[in-house]
């Protein structure tokens, strides 16, 4: 899905209450293909910010069980019609300024930007590194809003309960032969289709990722998940993101997504 943490994974993360979750009927194994692509289009519309959303958050980096690094975050989402802006900014550590743009878009890839101040300018994210881990983080760069729908093929599994929620099970399967994760598996939450879990499989179908998000709670009539954890088993490193504050329709500068800004001063902090 495009949006995921955070995204993710939080981008994912955000919705309104109604409608949708009747749209999908009880599990019957001859609609599962096209059940399971709705969904996963629910979802993307679903969880979405009227103009904009802010969030602050703590980033926690873990090798084993010792802290490796521990990191302030902002992020920030704008909604432009049907399609979005994510920004997402370390504001200290030694990543400090570093800020990541995802721009949706109606073509075969959303436009992806890494802005690193000893540099200076932003460079692109190719399409073949959407799938690269994100600054030493257990996220990807296609977890930060690069997902494309129609990168994968959907496949509805039999319901299941998660954390005492009933959710919508569905497996995607990435259509390039050559994709780093081909596979992941996510269970929606039924009534607000934020992603429970999600479970990625790298090329030798072995399961080296999940993607826990909880303590869900509503802000300002969307739903977040105020604490979300990646952890990449066959390394054995994790990454949690826990939501200090967050903020729906407040009015942000759209100016701050555009690419030639990156390095600007933002006037949220954290």
């Amino acid at each position: 899905m495009k949006r995921n943490m955070v995204l993710a994974v939080l981008f994912v993360l955000v919705g309104f209450l109604s409608a949708p979750a009747a749209e999908i009927g009880p599990y019957d194994q001859a609609a599962a293909e096209p059940d399971g692509r709705r969904i996963f289009d629910i979802a993307d519309n679903f969880n979405r910010p009227r103009k904009d959303l802010v969030v602050v958050a703590r980033m926690t980096l873990k090798s084993g069980d010792a802290v490796s690094d521990s990191r302030n975050v902002i992020i920030k989402e704008l909604t432009d019609g049907d399609l979005s802006r994510f920004l997402f900014r370390f504001t200290d550590s030694l990543k400090r300024g570093l800020t990541f743009l995802t721009i949706e878009t109606h073509g075969p890839d959303n436009d992806q930007y890494l802005f690193v101040p000893a540099i200076g300018r932003p460079r692109q994210i190719a399409s073949q590194d959407r799938q690269n881990n994100f600054e030493d983080t257990d996220l990807t760069n296609e977890d930060l809003g690069g997902i494309k729908l129609d990168d994968y093929t959907y496949k509805r599994g039999s319901d299941a309960t998660l954390a005492g929620q009933a959710c919508f099970k569905v497996t995607a399967v990435a259509k390039a032969d050559g994709a780093r994760f081909p596979k992941r598996i996510a269970w929606f939450d039924q009534k607000t289709f934020i992603p429970l879990q999600i479970k990625v499989y790298n090329r030798d179908n072995k399961l080296q990722r999940v993607i826990v998000a909880g303590e869900v709670r509503p802000v300002g009539g969307i739903h977040l998940p105020f604490k979300t954890v990646a952890k990449d088993l066959l390394e054995d490193h994790t990454t949690i993101l826990e939501v200090v504050r967050a903020e729906v329709d407040s009015g942000i500068d759209g100016l701050d997504f555009d690419k030639e800004k990156m390095g600007a001063a933002w006037k949220e902090e954290f």
